[in-house]
């Protein structure tokens, strides 16, 4: 991955009744086509949640160079799903340096292991920030990122500021990996008392969602509607 920055995309879908009443054998069969998707989609990587919300079951962040990549991903899993699901959020957004952390852009590693839990935070600022001079907004967010940074429990989250300006009904979807939500909890109230909130007027939905490799969490016969 350049950095020039790289797509990312990432979607919520809630299960119905109609998955449920699948057979236990139909429900493995459209799993193991969702698996196959999963991992042919080229120069991409995709990863599967269980949603932590009570609005969706299943949460897949993807990143990719090219959108056709992910319109190929999100066209398949419609296909696959949408007799039995309906989407609930999604988001397209742009993973590039920060125009007030450049020289520290944390470059996306498709080999570096993922952490147990993921954590996508659209949010859109006030008009009157970007009427702030740079100089002035940069000083805010440097308050902003070191006191993310220097909280005490700040090594377990990895954060990947994401742009949407355009592209939806955010201007950012910040990304996060955690190894403990009770380290990202803490983090996330610390950052309450930072100046740049006086400038947020949107950040749901929240989505939390726990890696999972399995599928054996969909495949519980006793969700299965009689």
């Amino acid at each position: 991955m350049g950095e020039q920055g790289v797509f990312m995309y990432v979607s919520a879908r809630k299960l119905d009744r109609e998955w449920w009443r699948l057979s236990k054998a139909e429900r493995k069969e459209t799993l193991e086509n969702l698996r196959a998707l999963e991992l042919g989609i080229r120069n991409s990587q995709v990863r599967r949640y269980l949603s932590l919300r009570w609005d969706a079951d299943l949460i897949h962040w993807v990143v990719a160079e090219d959108t056709s990549d992910l319109g190929e991903f999100a066209f398949g899993v419609r296909s696959l799903l949408d007799p039995y699901s309906r989407e609930t959020f999604s988001s397209l957004s742009i993973y590039e340096p920060s125009p007030y952390l450049r020289p520290n852009f944390r470059r996306f590693e498709l080999e570096e292991p993922p952490l147990r839990y993921f954590i996508a935070y659209p949010m859109k600022k006030d008009v009157n920030w970007y009427l702030l001079p740079f100089d002035e907004r940069k000083q805010i967010m440097a308050e902003h990122i070191g006191m993310a940074r220097s909280h005490p429990e700040s090594g377990q989250i990895r954060s990947y500021t994401t742009y949407s300006f355009g592209l939806g009904d955010q201007e950012y979807v910040v990304l996060y990996e955690a190894s403990s939500l009770t380290a990202w909890s803490h983090v996330t109230e610390k950052l309450r008392e930072a100046k740049a909130r006086k400038w947020i007027v949107k950040e749901e939905p929240i989505l939390v969602g726990e890696l999972r490799n399995d599928v054996d969490w969909l495949l519980l016969e006793k969700g299965k509607v009689k």
